[in-house]
């Protein structure tokens, strides 16, 4: 009985760290799109990083 419970625990932190790092691999190979600013102030900005 005690070896089945042991087990439980290790196969229950063994999926929380795998699911952590799957997740923390997500994060950090994701793109990450700029905002697009809409307005006037938009172009100027755009027009000042060209010139």
């Amino acid at each position: 009985m005690r070896y089945s419970i042991m087990l439980q625990l290790v196969t229950t932190i063994s999926v929380i760290f795998v699911a952590g790092a799957a997740l923390f691999a997500w994060i950090q190979n994701r793109q990450i799109e700029p905002i697009q600013e809409m307005g006037i102030n938009h172009e100027f900005d755009r027009n000042l990083l060209i010139y």
